[in-house]
């Protein structure tokens, strides 16, 4: 009996422990609230909270000014200034300079997608402050854990029911009164994240468009909190919640985004490949939505299909080829069809580079053509000896994409700690462990 007591207060202890090294992840940040419209609000909120809380607007921000600090809060909402998103720009500077852990708040995880090219520059302006499909992950267990039994249910909104088969969903409220009418938050489009080994995803929102939208997400060393609300509005979950997002952010000083992704807001883009079966499928989307995003040869070959469901399954047979021409526009790379394979199957590079020492000229005029076409990444020349030591030192680090890209990448990170990027997911690309503080 005395065995079992000492063990319970043993443990008791530990737990003790983890959560005051959880609180003190948070106490010990320095933040920088960058914005113009809610700087008091975050700076209330904040204070006594954290180590450090000030402000400064985005007209007056330069990169310099985040020197010192541990997260920036990054606020850009939409308004008349961020209309003509062709020309936006981000009020951070360049891309590849920035290298802050960051939460961006509400619309400007949009903004910033397509200033920067950046995963989360499709979606929807949508989102209610209603928390949906909660993942198992350690961003709603501290520094605060996020008390689940406060969820509630709800009918199955109308734009989730063709995707869930259900009456009703269950939801994390992150304000107290959920059905008054609530300036929306900016929910993005998730279809692809699997395939980027620096996105993780959080949860969900409710949202007019579909059950799989993204509302609160990672990618490198930037965290969307795509609901809108302030801290003055939240609920004591929602409060929680954006604590938790700051804290977990702030370790991942050495994580960056990887892809560069054009978003639809500013100028044509090739969609994915699966998206013409995808809105085929869907009655709602007229037959010109697909019409528009392929190549005139192509629609061609769909349009004379009796109806929807066997364009579909012809898109579902011959998409698998599908590359953007110089217009954005879909059409069969026929390389790829002489080659036999995708340009994202495992297989595809090992096979072009086998190929670049056949004695066909032809296929290794090809062979190279396909190199260059969906791995710039690899080297300049076409010679196979170069290729074949590119590939032989970055093949457990390469993955690829065709969400507006339609190329393979390197992942930097898991080739800098020597890791495939299969062991390089979520968590583990933080650079420090849980209950710590980021090396900055």
């Amino acid at each position: 009996m005395k065995t079992s007591l000492a063990i319970i207060v043993a443990l008791s202890w530990v737990l003790i422990g983890t959560a005051v090294a959880y609180a003190a992840e948070l106490a010990d940040l320095k933040i920088l609230y960058v914005g113009t419209e809610r700087a008091t609000d975050y700076v209330d909120f904040l204070t006594g909270k954290v180590s450090r809380i000030e402000a400064t607007s985005r007209a007056a921000f330069r990169p310099s000014h985040a020197t010192g600090f541990d997260v920036v809060l990054f606020d850009w909402p939409q308004s008349s200034e961020t209309r003509d998103m062709r020309k936006l720009s981000a009020p951070l500077g360049a891309r590849d300079e920035w290298n802050k852990p960051t939460v961006l708040l509400g619309s400007a995880g949009l903004n910033l997608a397509v200033a920067w090219k950046l995963k989360g520059g499709s979606g929807c302006t949508c989102m209610d402050p209603l928390a949906y499909d909660l993942r198992d992950h350690e961003i709603f267990e501290r520094p605060f854990k996020i008390d689940r039994s406060t969820m509630i249910t709800i009918p199955t909104p109308v734009d989730f029911q063709a995707e869930l088969n259900v009456g009703e969903i269950r939801v994390l409220p992150l304000v107290d009164d959920h059905k008054r009418q609530w300036h929306p938050g900016w929910c993005t489009y998730s279809t692809d994240f699997a395939r980027n080994p620096d996105v993780e995803f959080f949860c969900g929102g409710v949202n007019h468009k579909t059950p799989t939208a993204a509302g609160l997400w990672r990618q490198g060393n930037l965290l969307h909190f795509g609901f809108e609300q302030s801290p003055s509005q939240l609920n004591e979950a929602g409060k929680q919640l954006l604590l938790n997002s700051i804290a977990y952010i702030s370790r991942f000083s050495e994580d960056r985004p990887i892809a560069v992704t054009p978003s639809v807001f500013a100028g044509p883009i090739a969609y994915p490949r699966k998206t013409v079966a995808r809105w085929l499928r869907n009655a709602e989307y007229p037959v010109d939505f697909v019409k528009d995003m392929v190549a005139p040869k192509i629609w061609e070959q769909l349009s004379a299909l009796p109806d929807r469901e066997t364009m579909a399954k012809w898109a579902d047979e011959h998409s698998r080829y599908f590359h953007p021409d110089g217009a954005q526009k879909l059409e069969i790379d026929d390389d790829l069809v002489q080659l036999g394979l995708p340009f994202d199957d495992a297989e595809f590079i090992g096979k072009a580079i086998a190929t670049l020492r056949s004695s066909d000229s032809a296929a290794v005029a090809r062979s190279r053509r396909l190199l260059t076409r969906y791995v710039p990444c690899g080297p300049e020349s076409g010679k196979a000896a170069e290729w074949e030591s590119w590939w032989k030192e970055n093949h457990q680090f390469a993955f690829a994409l065709d969400a507006g890209d339609y190329c393979w990448y390197i992942d930097p990170l898991a080739k800098r700690r020597g890791i495939s990027i299969n062991d390089m997911r979520g968590s583990k690309r933080s650079d420090a462990p849980a209950g710590t503080t980021a090396s900055r």
